[in-house]
């Protein structure tokens, strides 16, 4: 589907002699008041695909990703298929010992000590359902976050690191160790300790947090990976971009961030990623995806909003004034 949209800008291209572009003096003005209102450090690209233009704002600036990594994670697993390493039908088994932290439908609805999932399950979860004992899997299952950095490096992508598992940089956020995998994680525990860590800890924390280079991408090497999906680069077999694809054109979350500044009738195919609030600071709301307007213009876009002490509801609605005003800007 989404090699669909990018034929589709390529045709545009080739049936339209003028070139288009991004209102830019449009733009620099109305994402620059959007990141004042919302109250943190706000990165935004943007590439048309009819005529690779761009736009972008802080889109060199490394940002945490959180879980936008599931997306080139779930294409790194696809990879290791074509390879040859691993089935998508192979079952891989998981211990109750083995669940990860957070945001997890896999652990809830757990029963017994063990169960095995079809990879192609895994992938699903981990990508479309943001679930993170599915990713801290899929992850293990592949060699580790290594390969998916290599895989984006081997794809000319220079701006995206992915370097630990969700059992390790999220207690890191904050000021904690992170889980190795011969640890069992107690959440309730955790999020005890967690709460009564010393404020400026983790304060501090968050705040180093928020300028490490792992586990980050820049706005502008995000729009270059989707646009590289869009055109069907990253995988081989037509199979398996169309599973991607639907993973990530079917994904419900974040209805409130991009998608809500999108025309009536827009396709959007993305990926979200979420990090905790604490002492009044969020770590980062995201979104980064492949928008379809209705008159068949496509265009990637990324945004990253790190370190907001603005509310959930006001961080998601930047995003959405984001999508608007790119829409609006594109000429």
């Amino acid at each position: 589907m989404l090699r669909a949209y990018a034929c589709l800008a390529l045709a545009c291209l080739t049936a339209t002699p003028t070139s288009a572009d991004w209102d830019k003096a449009k733009l620099d003005k109305e994402i620059a008041a959007i990141e004042r209102q919302s109250q943190g450090r706000l990165g935004v690209a943007l590439l048309d695909l009819r005529d690779r233009k761009t736009w972008s704002h802080r889109g060199t600036e490394s940002f945490p990703m959180q879980s936008v990594f599931k997306w080139p994670l779930a294409i790194a697993a696809l990879q290791a298929v074509e390879a040859g390493k691993l089935q998508l039908d192979q079952p891989i088994t998981i211990r109750r010992s083995e669940f990860s932290l957070y945001h997890s439908p896999l652990a809830k609805a757990f029963k017994g000590d063990s169960n095995a999932y079809p990879l192609r399950e895994l992938i699903a979860l981990a990508a479309g359902e943001s679930d993170n004992t599915a990713a801290d899997i899929l992850m293990r299952e592949i060699g580790g976050p290594k390969v998916v950095s290599a895989m984006l490096r081997d794809g000319g992508i220079s701006g995206i690191s992915v370097d630990r598992y969700e059992r390790q940089f999220q207690p890191e956020v904050f000021g904690l160790p992170g889980f190795g995998w011969d640890q069992v994680i107690d959440e309730p525990a955790y999020r005890t300790k967690l709460s009564a860590l010393d404020r400026k800890t983790r304060q501090a924390a968050l705040l180093a947090a928020l300028k490490d280079k792992r586990d980050s991408a820049t706005p502008e090497a995000s729009v270059l990976f989707v646009e590289a999906q869009a055109k069907g680069n990253w995988l081989r077999d037509p199979a398996h971009n169309a599973l991607i694809d639907g993973i990530v054109t079917q994904t419900k979350s974040g209805p409130d961030r991009i998608r809500a500044g999108l025309p009536q009738g827009a396709g959007f195919a993305h990926k979200t990623g979420a990090g905790l609030t604490m002492d009044g600071v969020n770590h980062a709301t995201n979104d980064i995806g492949l928008v379809t307007l209705p008159n068949g213009r496509v265009f990637a876009i990324a945004v990253y909003l790190v370190g907001s002490t603005a509310d959930a509801k006001e961080r998601e609605a930047a995003h959405a004034a984001v999508a608007k005003a790119a829409v609006s800007a594109l000429r």
